[in-house]
């Protein structure tokens, strides 16, 4: 019994996880979106500056297509919390899951967040690629139309026009 409390008394707390993830299969559509790309007139610029941008967009839209898709086993790494703003993404990611589990519990577990973000932006890649990538067509274009057609947006939008 005693070498059972030693051990428990050396282990170290449980550092949270500091990688976001992504499924595998949509790392081309996160890359694509970050890289310009040449077309037969002009360079494309990218629609998104970084990785993080485009998986903080495609958490809201999976959260307000209500699409939370559990990732697969085949997983990439693309960025690190750090890369977070703590004044801009981490409260929209607490946000995001507390509006998720209704409970305020998971405002301080860094890991159960980063799980609710991960898979709305699973659910939510497909319609960013869908809308921006494969339409014809510019593509920061096709991002501005999509959010300016994206219900919360337009609500947003009437409230100040």
């Amino acid at each position: 019994m005693h070498s059972n409390i030693e051990g428990d008394r050396n282990q170290q707390p449980r550092k949270p996880r500091d990688r976001i993830r992504i499924d595998k299969v949509h790392h081309p559509t996160y890359i694509a979106l970050t890289k310009p790309r040449e077309n037969e007139n002009h360079q494309d610029l990218s629609p998104f500056e970084s990785m993080k941008n485009v998986f903080m967009l495609a958490s809201f839209i999976g959260y307000n297509e209500k699409k939370r898709i559990p990732l697969g086993k085949d997983k990439e790494m693309i960025f690190a919390w750090a890369r977070f703003s703590p004044e801009e993404d981490v409260p929209l990611l607490r946000a995001l899951a507390l509006a998720e589990t209704e409970d305020v519990e998971v405002l301080t577990n860094q890991d159960r967040i980063l799980i609710i973000a991960e898979e709305y932006a699973n659910g939510g890649i497909t319609e960013i690629r869908k809308q921006i990538e494969d339409m014809p067509g510019d593509r920061t274009t096709n991002l501005v139309d999509l959010l300016r057609n994206w219900n919360p947006y337009n609500r947003l939008l009437s409230t100040v026009l």
